[in-house]
């Protein structure tokens, strides 16, 4: 599990530029990480809390506010859903996630519909935000998380479920399609799937890990 300090506040960097996690004593951009197969995403993908929340509208943005900083990338990706007049299609993926971590989502999405109430919340819109954030973690870490779930899966009664589309916005696609180059340039372009499944995972661990009364 992703263990976090309290929030931090992240540098304002341009937001097609994630910022970048990089390893020094135990921390990963504003994270205190312990030892996890799931990579420590970033808190941000780049804008401080406070621009965040006066990016999203008011009402909107009071439902997030006071909540884990990945909640306001869940809802930036959720206002991108519900905008009409963008002109921007997001992408369609065809993404094949673990039984266990499609429970998982199921049970935040859930969860989230209540006690956020914001009915039209959709797993694609957490897919979206996790990958996001995954794009502020090395090339290096992401393959040795994906390494990781791979290993801890091995031998498990229960597996993959059958392919799903999620809608993704076309940075994150594009971000994706490299991804697949960089697993092909450090020859291990088996790991795309456990790559993604991991990101999912340490979002929704993410989400929990500073709401009260979360296990």
């Amino acid at each position: 599990m992703v263990v976090m300090s309290h929030p931090v506040a992240a540098e304002e960097l341009n937001d097609d530029n994630p910022a970048t996690g990089s390893k020094s004593s135990g921390r990963v951009s504003g994270l205190v990480v312990r030892r996890s197969a799931a990579p420590a995403l970033p808190r941000t993908s780049g804008f401080s809390e406070q621009r965040m929340l006066e990016a999203l509208p008011p009402s909107l943005a009071g439902k997030v506010e006071g909540l884990p900083v990945a909640y306001m990338e869940l809802a930036k990706s959720y206002r991108r859903a519900q905008a009409t007049r963008t002109g921007t299609k997001p992408a369609k993926r065809n993404i094949r996630l673990h039984l266990d971590i499609t429970s998982a989502l199921n049970r935040q999405l859930v969860s989230d519909k209540r006690g956020l109430q914001l009915k039209n919340l959709k797993p694609s819109q957490y897919v979206d935000a996790a990958i996001t954030l995954a794009r502020g973690v090395s090339v290096e870490e992401l393959i040795s998380a994906a390494d990781e779930f791979r290993d801890r899966r091995i031998g498990e009664d229960s597996g993959f479920g059958s392919p799903n589309h999620y809608s993704i916005w076309k940075e994150n696609d594009e971000w994706l399609d490299e991804m697949m180059d960089e697993l092909l340039l450090a020859n291990t372009t088996g790991l795309h799937g456990q790559m993604i499944n991991v990101i999912v995972e340490s979002f929704l661990e993410q989400l929990k890990a500073e709401v009260p009364g979360s296990n």
